[in-house]
């Protein structure tokens, strides 16, 4: 495939504001890889849709060619070679490994695999009996290493170390071998009364694994015993500064409220501001934190680095299911078009739980007070109704149901933009029949992402998410994290809808300038004139300038610069960034910033700007013209005094033409409907010259 020419020898000139947290997460567009089958103008439109509504650089639109078709479920050995292993390859082809959390099909994909050769393998009876042989397609891509390993161990009932657990699991030895024996002989040596060897132990371990923020509240525990209040002063300091947030555990449980004793008209101004900085939430279960592909999660469930050895995830979901049982393109549109503008909207609804006899019903109920409680006390409205759905006309943001069959017909509820929505049942992501209510009518009646299982889940809690998925969304984490947060065996779980919605969002509320610096201009060597020099290197500016904080952002952590849609440079914030580009680039070209906010969640908001480097004359331009038929889209493309031009759609050359101008008539299959995204390049010999990019709605 014939691509822009990488943009290379990138210099940064930066003044350091503050520091960057190691580990960087959170989802913008440029971290959601977007799977087309290419022989489906379903999966083509819906494509359209969400690269347009999200801004997804086409570089992370990946065509596969030869995906199964005529079956919602397909063999093991068919995904594994004939979907997952060419996206995994393109990607990494692509460069893009670095930046991709996100892997999300389009329409025209199977839902289901048959994993019987896996399930084959199992010993432990109740797993034998309870993992059925069916898996979702997000899920299986959700746990790559062990499908490409041909290793059933996904099948485990906490195989997602990524899914939160109770709070007293950050406490747990999240290690094995050397480091494992080095946390147990700091357990050993604090359950002796040896406090000063296990607080030196646990702060040793702290400083080689410092993403592991509990362990240094382990020392500082330790070094409370041992009479030391300096030493778990700066312990407790120094974890908050890698992400340790909960309040309480600091304030309520002992020894660590003998250093913040808030009825203590006393209590030290440094203390009093880092508590000021903690949420105040409950001590019940861990807190959300961003995701990353690029880590690995440990069994307490909080990453490290690859290289030790913890397992790694990238989440997956399908953006919509094209099917007479599930949705159409348009309503599949509609769901997209809706959750795309909710982002940072704070919903003012209810997050509702219905409490039935029904089994459906009372399988997650007990988690459920939990939830409540973390809602509650961040202000948001809850409700319990003893109904399949709600009775009153209130707007709802979030609902747990679990029901066979729901009927949505006169309802006068709502949901608010941006909701997220869920239902446990038997069927309700198994599209090839019509019994049981389908994932996809929470979808229609307004929701921006739902799941169900593609096989029987015998109503086995770990395969279902827990009621901690509400408050962990109104945290401000994406949706398709809210989901994977407490999925502990998502295998059965196939999830719909918008992975990027985040209507809770506290992203930065910075602003961002991107402009083009011109190179200065040099005085011509016959007439003396100014004139730039075409062989100068141009250098893109962008300025940061950041914003006072409000209740609903919080600061600019980290910045990431994006060129042609890659991943070109991670810095800590600065109030100026130029980037030399190299000498004789010519074109639009694609720049985007992304702050990342210094919080767990790691929001992101992105910025954006076609710059043109060059001769603005050279640009190469498409305008549409009369449509001769409804199912083609007739476009002119020019180029002034070009050799050659290629008309480009998602990142792929569809057309190619010999000279400067053309006409070019393009068929719904091969670019499918909605707002069709066009660019052109213009060749000059050697020189390529990309194009603006041109948004037809169609």
């Amino acid at each position: 495939m014939n691509r822009l020419p990488c943009v290379i020898g990138l210099v940064f000139v930066f003044s350091v504001l503050s520091s960057s947290r190691p580990v960087q997460a959170g989802l913008t567009g440029e971290n959601v890889a977007v799977i087309v089958n290419a022989s489906s103008a379903d999966s083509l439109s819906i494509a359209n849709h969400y690269v347009s509504l999200r801004n997804i650089p086409p570089g992370n639109v990946i065509f596969l060619e030869n995906v199964p078709s005529g079956s919602l479920k397909i063999s093991l050995d068919d995904f594994r070679d004939k979907i997952l292993r060419p996206v995994l390859e393109a990607i990494n082809a692509r460069g893009l490994a670095a930046q991709i959390d996100v892997i999300a099909y389009s329409a025209g994909f199977p839902t289901s695999v048959d994993i019987s050769s896996h399930t084959r393998q199992l010993t432990d009876p109740a797993q034998r009996k309870y993992q059925t042989p069916t898996a979702s397609i997000n899920s299986l891509t959700y746990f790559y290493r062990w499908i490409l390993a041909d290793s059933p161990l996904y099948l485990g009932w906490g195989s997602n170390f990524y899914a939160r657990g109770p709070f007293s699991r950050h406490f747990l030895n999240p290690f094995s071998g050397e480091p494992g024996e080095r946390f147990k002989s700091a357990q050993d040596a604090s359950e002796k009364n040896e406090f000063e060897a296990a607080a030196e132990s646990f702060e040793s371990l702290a400083i080689e694994y410092p993403t592991l923020h509990p362990l240094r509240i382990l020392a500082a525990e330790n070094w409370l015993r041992a009479e030391n209040e300096g030493k778990a002063f700066e312990q407790v300091a120094m974890a908050v500064r890698h992400g340790w947030v909960n309040r309480r555990h600091l304030t309520d449980t002992e020894p660590l409220m003998q250093l913040f004793d808030t009825d203590n008209a006393e209590l030290s101004a440094p203390r009093k501001q880092l508590l000021n900085r903690l949420q105040d939430v409950p001590v019940v279960s861990q807190g959300p934190v961003a995701f990353s592909s690029s880590v690995g999660w440990t069994t307490s469930g909080h990453p490290i680095s690859l290289s030790e050895g913890a397992i790694p995830y990238m989440l997956s979901c399908v953006l919509a299911v094209v099917h007479k049982n599930g949705s159409t393109v348009e309503q599949a549109a509609q769901v997209l078009q809706r959750s795309a503008g909710a982002d940072r909207s704070y919903p003012a609804a209810t997050f509702g739980f219905s409490k039935t006899n029904d089994v459906r019903s009372t399988t997650r109920f007990p988690g459920t007070p939990d939830a409540l409680a973390w809602l509650l006390c961040r202000n948001q409205s809850v409700e319990i109704f003893s109904s399949v759905l709600p009775t009153d006309r209130r707007r709802y943001v979030g609902m747990m149901l679990g029901a066979a069959n729901l009927s949505m017909r006169n309802r006068e509820w709502s949901f608010v933009p941006g909701a997220i929505a869920e239902n446990l049942t038997s069927l309700g992501a198994v599209f090839d029949t019509t019994s049981q209510t389908k994932l996809t009518a929470l979808l229609h009646a307004g929701a921006a992402i739902s799941s169900g299982a593609v096989a029987e889940p015998y109503s086995l809690p770990p395969k279902f998410p827990t009621a901690m998925m509400y408050p962990f969304y109104a945290e401000g984490v994406t949706a398709i994290e809210a989901f994977y947060l407490t999925l502990q065996s998502p295998y059965q779980m196939l999830i719909v809808g918008d992975p990027l919605c985040q209507p809770f969002s506290r992203a930065p509320n910075d602003f961002v300038n991107i402009e083009l610096s011109r190179p200065e201009a040099a005085p011509d060597e016959t007439t003396g004139d100014a004139k730039p020099s075409s062989d100068a290197a141009p250098t893109i500016s962008l300025q940061w300038q950041s914003i006072p904080d409000s209740a609903m952002t919080v600061p600019t952590g980290a910045m990431d610069i994006f060129l042609e849609g890659k991943l070109a440079n991670r810095s800590r914030p600065a109030t100026k960034i130029q980037a030399n580009l190299p000498a004789g680039l010519e074109g639009a070209i694609d720049v985007r910033l992304v702050l990342v906010g210094e919080h767990p969640t790691q929001p992101r908001i992105a910025f954006s700007e076609e710059i043109v480097i060059g001769d603005e004359s050279q640009i190469p331009r498409i305008e549409r013209l009369r449509k001769d038929k409804t199912d083609e889209l007739t476009v002119f493309v020019e180029g002034r005094g070009a050799d050659q031009i290629e008309l480009v759609h998602l990142g792929r050359v569809i057309e190619t033409i010999d000279g400067a101008a053309g006409r070019i008539a393009l068929p719904s299959d091969q670019i499918g409907h909605g707002p069709v995204r066009l660019r052109a390049i213009a060749q000059h010999g050697e020189r390529r010259i990309p194009g603006r990019t041109f948004e037809f709605d169609w």
